[in-house]
């Protein structure tokens, strides 16, 4: 009978120590913020060139199945766009997203 116990109490903390581990399930992108100062020149070159006015608002280097890219959000007032590059700075895509933030309105009080 005490073996018994014993094989149970043994069962019932290594189930309790199993139920406790942590299930780490693998993102599909590996993303890394970056400073804005560490952008290459290619592609804050590219951002004054052609989007003369925006601000760069967000930097990420993402990683996946081995290939680099980089994902660089801009905005101009109401505007927002995000755009993408290759490891080798080339730009990729442009997502471009109008309205996204809506200014607040100015109401004037009647006193």
């Amino acid at each position: 009978m005490k073996k018994f116990l014993l094989l149970l109490l043994l069962l019932m903390t290594a189930h309790v120590v199993n139920s406790q581990t942590n299930i780490v399930i693998a993102d599909k992108y590996d993303r890394t913020p970056i400073l804005i100062a560490e952008l290459k020149a290619p592609i804050t070159d590219f951002i004054s060139r052609h989007y003369a006015g925006f601000i760069i608002n967000q930097a990420t280097r993402v990683f996946k199945n081995n290939i680099i890219t980089y994902e660089i959000i801009i905005v101009q007032g109401t505007t927002t766009d995000t755009l993408i590059y290759d490891q080798n700075y080339n730009i990729v895509h442009e997502i471009v997203q109008t309205d996204s933030i809506k200014p607040a309105e100015k109401i004037k009080l009647k006193r």
